[in-house]
């Protein structure tokens, strides 16, 4: 929308100044160029106080022109700042993206950025239902015009993460940096000691912190997706329980729902027959943080 007026104003900034060049030059106003700017605009407002009036032929062809790019570009930009406001005073009608989301069972996604966007849309594709904490306002507006469930404000703060429900929350997913990460973990397990946190981590340093301050889960998606790049190129497979890579020829193995899985030993092995669906869900929640295809 703001580019639609910006481009509005372009055009009618157009048609003035190539308006009062052609009066200026078709009626020699060059004594006075303010005649010209006031012929241009009076052409254009159709306002015609006929004080001043375009008396040669090619005088009148710039008046024509400068009529309907006149009317044309001034309609244009009109409806782009009734546009403008109007989807403006709807947002902050509705209470977007200051409202105060009435989900429950849901996932908070804490930023919007490289890896927050894969997982919203991974937890789309799963049909989860999830709200997005973003503080930059170009992000907020964009994600606000795709539909997609938002709040403005910063995780790190109380009042954000209460309007997005963390009291009613299934887990959070914290995927900004690390100092953000940190302070966002520790508020959110203040805040619902029994909420699921999932964090992003960049530096290996910071990972026991993250543990400590409360995060259940904490996913470098570097060192994830470049051990799963060197894994698929050597054309090795990872234990689904401790992670180690195995030689899927050789390795113990078990068939569960169609798909095959190694394991590096029979206690792996043991622990992933007893509780299957833990060791998935946990494929299942690195590949929807870090946006992988495991």
């Amino acid at each position: 929308m703001r580019r639609a007026l910006w481009y509005s104003l372009m055009a009618l900034s157009g048609v003035v100044i190539g308006g009062f060049l052609g009066f200026l030059v078709t009626e020699d106003f060059w004594e006075d160029p303010l005649d010209a700017l006031y012929l241009t605009v009076m052409t254009i407002t159709t306002v015609g106080y006929g004080d001043i009036v375009p008396v040669t032929t090619e005088g009148r062809m710039v008046a024509v022109i400068v009529s309907i790019g006149g009317i044309a570009a001034g309609i244009s930009t009109l409806q782009a700042v009734f546009n403008l406001v109007v989807s403006n005073e709807l947002r902050s009608e509705l209470g977007l993206p200051e409202r105060r989301t009435k989900m429950k069972d849901h996932y908070i996604i804490c930023g919007y950025g490289n890896v927050g966007r894969e997982v919203a849309e991974k937890l789309s594709l799963n049909k989860e239902r999830f709200v997005v904490l973003e503080k930059d306002p170009e992000k907020v507006q964009a994600l606000v015009e795709d539909g997609m469930e938002v709040i403005r404000g910063d995780a790190e703060d109380e009042e954000v993460l209460v309007r997005a429900g963390i009291m009613n929350a299934k887990g959070l997913i914290a995927a900004m940096k690390d100092p953000p990460n940190l302070v966002t973990v520790l508020t959110a397990r203040t805040m619902n000691p029994d909420l699921f946190i999932i964090s992003e981590v960049e530096d290996d340093k910071n990972e026991p912190k993250l543990h400590r301050v409360g995060a259940n889960v904490t996913v470098n998606c570097y060192r994830i997706g470049a051990r799963i790049m060197v894994g698929r190129a050597r054309r090795k497979e990872n234990d689904p329980v401790c992670g180690v890579e195995v030689n899927g020829k050789k390795a113990l193995s078990i068939e569960y729902e169609g798909n095959v899985y190694h394991f590096c030993s029979q206690e792996c092995m043991d622990a992933f027959k007893a509780h299957p669906d833990r060791f998935l869900q946990w494929q299942k929640t690195i590949e929807e943080h870090c946006g992988l295809d495991l």
